[in-house]
């Protein structure tokens, strides 16, 4: 008879190259087996079932580690907003907070810990006259989530003294402050920190009535410093809305003031539409390279 057992890595190779949909037949016998395989997934699907109460606005964040986090806002809702976990691999999603955000005084950060459903403050958090914006690109990489970030003279941050990038490790759970390049800083001016090409870089946007463009920075880091380098600019016309992604084969994806989805190729500088959305002055569009993961959210709601 044939020995049944192994090696882990090999069983782990022919499980990455199975169907999701066969992997998660098995999800109740040996989901230790399933926990690191990712294959490549897309969905269209409602969102709005996933939060208990009816919600206004949805703001959607990540993914981090094929897990999405989902933040939706309500007008009855005056105590806080709802934060929701989203897997779409396993189509789970759970609500693991309810918070007043406006109300997160002094800042304080927490690590939410799925295994236990717990929260942690973390120790030696951030000074209280910083503020952290609010990503509108994916920023996680190698276990360090980054933000744009300033610090103001004061609690009520009418003016801010300085920028910079605020990055999170989420091994060691300490904060770490890197400098900006020297920008040219103007009114019609917007910073914004993305993951391109898997190196963190720094968009920064300059538009008026007849061209928008856009410088892109990439840092380096070695072992006693952090340095930003210009790697290129796009200039585009203003009916160009708004940047959605890179993508690491040169194209550039972005969103018109029709709701055109436009891919821009800076090679070429050919630009050509590719689909159309029905927008509104609330909407909000974001692209992202998603790569599943099959990670359970502990007792969380499936939707079919």
């Amino acid at each position: 008879m044939l020995s049944c057992d192994l090696p882990e890595d090999l069983v782990v190779e022919i499980l990455s190259s199975l169907p999701v949909k066969f992997l998660m037949q098995f999800k109740d016998t040996r989901v230790s087996l399933l926990s690191n395989d990712t294959l490549e997934v897309s969905s269209n699907i409602d969102l709005s079932p996933f939060f208990l109460e009816e919600i206004d606005m949805l703001v959607i964040d990540g993914p981090c580690n094929g897990i999405f986090f989902l933040y939706g806002i309500s007008s009855e809702r005056y105590y806080g907003e709802e934060i929701v976990l989203w897997n779409p691999a396993t189509r789970e999603s759970k609500v693991v907070r309810i918070v007043d955000f406006r109300r997160c005084k002094p800042l304080q950060f927490e690590v939410y810990n799925l295994s236990t459903d717990s929260w942690r403050v973390i120790d030696g958090s951030v000074n209280q006259l910083y503020g952290i914006e609010f990503a509108m690109f994916p920023s996680y990489l190698n276990g360090f989530y980054h933000w744009m970030a300033s610090e103001y003279p004061n609690i009520t941050m009418s003016s801010r003294i300085r920028c910079f990038m605020i990055s999170f490790d989420m091994s060691n759970e300490d904060f770490q402050e890197t400098l900006l390049p020297p920008i040219i800083k103007d009114p019609f001016s917007t910073d914004e920190i993305a993951i391109i090409n898997d190196s963190v870089s720094l968009i920064v946007e300059y538009f008026d009535v007849y061209i928008r463009w856009y410088d892109i920075w990439v840092m380096r880091e070695t072992a006693v410093e952090r340095t930003w380098t210009k790697k290129f600019k796009i200039c585009l016309h203003p009916i160009f809305d708004k940047m959605l992604e890179f993508r690491e084969d040169g194209l550039v994806l972005f969103q018109d003031s029709d709701g055109w989805l436009v891919v821009n190729d800076r090679k070429t500088q050919e630009v050509r539409n590719i689909a159309k959305y029905e927008i509104s002055d609330l909407s909000h569009s974001i692209a992202v390279s998603y790569t599943e993961t099959l990670v359970f959210l502990n007792e969380g709601n499936v939707i079919e």
